[in-house]
């Protein structure tokens, strides 16, 4: 296996459970549904088409989970990368209800889907903590409202203290309490779904790129290096990666945006729980903001920033010194260990663009900044389509236009957005 088909190094790729390689696809090989990108939207769409009986490949063109599925925070947490408020002022409550409804149910199928399995990609941690970098407890109160009273969302709403008691940091302000969200290894739960899928029969190809569709009237024939994949659909899950030759339409109607993350050494248990005594995962509010989490074997998982290009030389640096403007308790007891990025695809509405790009040819991408809950609300929606004629797919439909995104300008214009975030937090903060 070369260098570049292997996985970058990170701590989730040092803890993996078990590295299972697949092999790639030499010859032809007929089925029902070819599913393109073995990220965590691509494996969610074929173990359902395999629950659902349905014959199943999948293509990745490096390894399962190789790209932002594998090395996120490991956020399993509501809602969408845009916003429910901004969402009802897109298409109204009646169908933002619904959305959040797919949300709630894509995050309890995660979490069905480990236990059935016993997928080994824990612990799984129940908690997540927002926290506010500004102190304004009445616009905390009308947001845990509006959620618990329009989309049933049973946060909780923490005082400064509360929150200061375990984010031990002058920092954070009021804050609020999602007990329905959680926490885990999201590459081990990438791996986790592979064996699943194959447990249903499916069949998992790495080190396999899909180089471009035929439709041969009967259905579409995917063409790789060294075969064919022959089947009635094809459902695209390629993220950023999607090349112009499987669909130029679908290519350009993202954009790519880099974010990192940082894993520090372990640190004493006593120095770490003067600084973040808790397991909760947390992030706060600001429009560029930190989120990150404390892992079993003592360290710090700390992610944030943007950036339209990758990783710097000192990116282990920079982060380490966001965590310490956080937590300036812990300088000089605490070091980077790991530090990396990664590509997002990103549309201007921030909302998952899911649909069919004509009968048979699906496209089911684009979940950056969304944590990991709507790549399972993708995958059961496609496969329920596919399989059954459900048409819950359809939510998604005011956001799958496939507008222009600006092409080769598109970073440029995601790192001009960034900026702005940080101004915004900025004037916010003068606001204090």
């Amino acid at each position: 296996m070369t260098h570049a088909q292997n996985y970058i190094d990170t701590y989730y790729r040092d803890t993996l459970n078990a590295d299972k390689a697949r092999p790639a696809l030499e010859g032809d090989v007929q089925t029902d549904i070819c599913v393109v990108g073995g990220g965590l939207a691509g494996l969610s769409t074929a173990l359902g088409l395999a629950e659902r009986q349905k014959k199943t490949v999948l293509l990745e063109a490096n390894r399962i989970g190789w790209g932002a599925s594998g090395r996120n925070g490991g956020f399993v947490a509501k809602g969408y990368a845009q916003g429910y408020r901004q969402l009802v002022k897109a298409v109204g409550l009646p169908h933002t209800k619904e959305l959040h409804k797919l949300a709630t149910h894509g995050r309890a199928l995660i979490k069905k889907r480990i236990e059935n399995y016993k997928m080994d990609c824990g612990p799984v941690i129940d908690g997540v903590l927002g926290v506010s970098w500004n102190k304004n407890p009445q616009a905390v109160r009308e947001y845990i409202d509006f959620m618990r009273k329009d989309l049933n969302a049973p946060l909780e709403f923490w005082t400064e203290e509360q929150v200061r008691a375990v984010c031990k940091t002058q920092r954070y302000h009021e804050g609020f309490y999602s007990p329905e969200d959680y926490q885990f290894h999201p590459l081990n739960y990438a791996h986790g779904l592979a064996g699943a899928i194959e447990s249903h029969g499916g069949q998992v190809f790495e080190n396999t790129k899909a180089l471009r569709i035929e439709d041969n009237n009967a259905g579409y024939i995917v063409h790789t290096p060294a075969g064919r994949v022959i089947c009635d659909q094809v459902v695209l899950s390629c993220s950023i990666y999607i090349d112009g030759a499987l669909s130029a339409k679908l290519k350009y109607a993202a954009f790519p945006v880099y974010t990192f993350v940082m894993v520090t050494t372990p640190i004493p248990e006593d120095i770490l729980d003067g600084a973040l005594a808790t397991r909760y995962a947390i992030f706060d509010n600001r429009f560029a903001q930190d989120y990150y989490r404390r892992l079993e074997d003592g360290r710090i998982l700390w992610g944030g920033r943007v950036s339209l290009s990758a990783a710097p030389e000192d990116l282990a640096e920079i982060m380490l010194r966001d965590l310490l403007k956080v937590y300036p308790q812990l300088e000089g007891h605490v070091q980077a260990d790991y530090a990396w990025g990664g590509e997002l695809c990103y549309a201007p509405h921030k909302m998952p663009q899911i649909g069919e790009l004509k009968p048979g040819l699906w496209y089911n991408t684009c979940f950056g900044g969304h944590g990991l809950v709507p790549t399972s609300v993708g995958g059961d929606v496609v496969s329920s389509a596919i399989a059954e004629g459900d048409e819950r797919y359809k939510l998604f439909e005011p956001f799958s236009k496939l507008w222009f995104a600006g092409g080769p300008l598109s970073p440029y214009i995601a790192q001009s957005v960034y900026y702005a975030w940080r101004i915004r937090d900025f004037l916010r903060g003068l606001k204090n």
